[in-house]
């Protein structure tokens, strides 16, 4: 049947033919309800597979029968009411099966032109609550609000299980002329599979997944999920009261790795035992999203184990790689056609040796994205701390290249002053959010300021990863003892930059650090329990990698079992003396006794806390050889006890301790007036707990 004439004057067939050939990126222009001349409404809509569509409008019990404007499946009718008014389609497809449908282009745009200049700016910090597909209300009407951020693409279209994957039914509002498409589907649900379909102006049309997504199909390039974040249930009101004081300077912080491994309830029990029967403070885990905003697992495990953990006052970091992304093809990989996450300069976004691209760090959109995913783990999830890793490929445009394969900055230098810009945002930002939760840089590099004061145009971090130590230390602790002499300052050189930043010293797992120790199993076993225990009495929080059986074959249960008593009781002292942590950040907290015994290969030094004579004193011996009455000074006259030796017999050693308080005497020593004489068993660190006292009479 022709369509009337007055109908006809009415259609903008240009815009028209942009619908039918899915190439609008204004829709709502043409499809959906307008006011025309004479008080009657225009009502369009594109449904290619329909036979028949008639508009019920809300109140009125006739139907408007819409007329086919084009044969592709372009409808239109004029109906009496003046817009706005709610109003249905009843739609039948070519098979003759009936429904009765809300126009997604009945509904107005949610996004406001204010959430798109912040998204731009870099500066909408939950934008994650914006753009992606939510679940949401419009004029009382359930459905699903699809955003998605591609302004170079032509045309951008939803598709997914509710409109069979054709991207001609939904195609997506350009909001404001801006790079953001938006619309909302009444017909969409919790639960559907979903990806945007991007045509660009070249005609080329391919599908990508929502980076906003918080749930995907467990397959290769598997579709988006919808996924209702409110969902996610529980309170930390309460543990968020005590966190502060877990997580301050002068408190005791241990963190255990767990590294990669389910995150759920069941797990969080066995991960609370271990952490108790240890007495670490806190736990690491690697980053359960991939991609950055997509749990792994089911969303409703991992916040059961944070919550699990907190329940039991214990603090989960997240390890975090905000650097780089995946260049699979359905990622965010020339995403509209072009390279709005990673640079166009091919020299700057290939990452060496690897299948990935450096995030563009210098673009607004992208900081917020990277800005938004940090508070989303925050805010969502309840992790407590983020640790970044990899922050050198943040810092230096040549990290990890060759000469020739990375483009310098305007002034020809290797410091990324985008990525250098957004850390230091990003350590304001979250510490704004929320000022007890801890920023860990981890990091090999000698940039300067990584936890100094943003103000002091430092980075801002909490603390720095010190992988010099652990490089330093094991180096020397690789050597066969009798040649250590000549590797002493490596085991001193960490203490000469101690508190150039605020560190975290790290230790590796046991079993790869037993596998590197010289000497017959007695010997690695020595050294390794003094080892640990140099690493717990050092100056600095601690790191501590996920402990496993140390050898499958050189290992025995009995010595396995020394170096877990020992771990046990040289933690349990860490957490009780306030002299090992509470001026952990500051320099005065450390003092050096005997730093010139090379050739015995033994370190002395004190460990003083904030309280008056709250003072620990540390003897390294990491020769194997035993010293009698061996003459050291002291910080202050007194009586030193014993209360840690790492060579005492229940820890499988030789036994060779100081059983009785050790009194100083006014004997001149290492540049002190009073002094003690010990016992010193071989490869053993031995701690001694100052006492004031008026006798100064010495009982080696």
């Amino acid at each position: 049947m022709a369509m009337t004439k007055k109908l006809y004057n009415l259609m903008d067939w240009a815009e028209i033919e942009a619908v039918t050939y899915a190439e609008e990126d204004h829709p709502k222009s043409v499809l959906g309800a307008h006011p025309v001349r004479g008080g009657q409404t225009l009502v369009t809509a594109f449904r290619p597979n329909a036979a028949e569509i008639s508009v019920k409008v809300k109140g009125s019990r006739s139907l408007t029968k819409m007329e086919l404007a084009d044969e592709d499946g372009y409808f239109a009718a004029l109906v009496k009411n003046r817009e706005p008014f709610e109003y249905e389609l009843e739609v039948t497809d070519k098979d003759g099966n009936v429904t009765m449908e809300k126009d997604p282009y009945s509904f107005p745009d949610s996004i406001t032109k204010r959430d798109i200049q912040k998204f731009n700016s870099g500066i909408h910090y939950r934008v994650y609550d914006v753009l992606g597909a939510h679940l949401i209300s419009l004029g009382g009407i359930e459905g699903v609000r699809f955003a998605v951020w591609a302004p170079n693409a032509m045309r951008v279209s939803v598709v997914g299980d509710f409109n069979d994957w054709d991207g001609r039914l939904h195609q997506m509002e350009r909001l404001f002329d801006s790079g953001i498409f938006e619309l909302f589907i009444p017909q969409a649900k919790e639960g559907d599979n979903y990806k945007f379909e991007i045509k660009l102006y070249s005609g080329h049309t391919f599908l990508k997944s929502d980076p906003f997504a918080f749930a995907k199909e467990d397959k290769e390039n598997g579709a988006s999920v919808i996924f209702d974040l409110d969902s996610l249930s529980g309170s930390d009101a309460s543990w968020l009261e005590k966190r502060g004081s877990i997580q301050s300077d002068d408190a005791p912080v241990s963190i255990y790795d767990l590294g990669c491994q389910p995150l759920n309830k069941k797990s969080a029990r066995d991960v609370i035992k271990h952490v108790n029967e240890y007495g670490y403070s806190h736990v690491l885990v690697d980053a359960p999203f991939d991609p950055l905003y997509i749990a792994t697992s089911k969303p409703s495990d991992v916040t059961g184990f944070n919550e699990a953990m907190h329940k039991a006052s214990i603090p989960v970091i997240v390890r975090w790689n905000p650097s780089s992304f995946s260049s699979e093809e359905s990622g965010l990989t020339a995403f509209d056609g072009t390279c709005i996450f990673e640079s166009g300069d091919g020299k700057r976004s290939y990452v060496p040796d690897s299948d990935r691209k450096y995030y563009d760090l210098g673009r607004g959109e992208v900081r917020n994205y990277l800005l938004a995913n940090a508070i989303y783990m925050l805010d969502v999830y309840h992790f407590d701390g983020i640790l970044i890793a990899d922050t050198a490929r943040m810092l230096y445009l040549d990290y990890g290249k060759t000469e020739g394969n990375w483009t310098p900055n305007m002034y020809g230098g290797n410091e990324n002053s985008d990525g250098i810009d957004f850390l230091r945002q990003l350590s304001i930002t979250l510490h704004k959010y929320s000022s007890d939760i801890l920023l860990i840089s981890d990091d090999d590099t000698t940039f300067p300021g990584i936890t100094s004061s943003t103000q002091d145009e430092g980075l801002g971090f909490d603390y720095k990863i010190n992988r010099g130590w652990l490089r330093d230390v094991t180096g020397y602790m690789k050597q066969e003892p009798l040649g250590r002499s000549n590797h002493y300052n490596e085991i001193c050189f960490p203490l000469i930059y101690q508190y150039n930043e605020r560190f975290i010293l790290p230790l590796s797992d046991l079993r790869e650090v037993f596998e590197y120790m010289p000497g017959d199993r007695d010997e690695k076993f020595g050294n390794l329990k003094a080892l640990m225990s140099y690493f717990i009495v050092h100056p600095g929080k601690k790191l501590i990698g996920k402990q496993s059986d140390l050898s499958d074959n050189a290992a025995g249960s009995k010595e396995l079992q020394s170096v877990k008593t020992l771990q046990e009781d040289v933690m349990a002292l860490y957490n009780k003396s306030s002299a090992l942590y509470s001026k952990d950040l500051e320099s005065d907290g450390f003092v050096w006794i005997n730093n010139i015994s090379a050739r015995e290969n033994i370190l002395v030094f004190a460990r003083e806390g904030s309280k008056k004579d709250d003072i620990m004193l540390v003897v390294a011996n990491f020769a194997n050889v035993p010293h009698k009455g061996y003459k050291i000074g002291v910080p202050k006259a007194g009586r030193y006890s014993e209360v840690f030796n790492s060579d005492n017999d229940k820890y499988d050693g030789f036994g060779f301790v100081n059983s009785n308080p050790v009194f100083s005497a006014a004997d001149e020593c290492d540049g002190r007036k009073d002094s003690i004489r010990i016992r010193v068993a071989p490869l053993s660190v031995t701690v001694f707990k100052y006492a004031a006292s008026k006798d100064a009479a010495s009982k080696s």
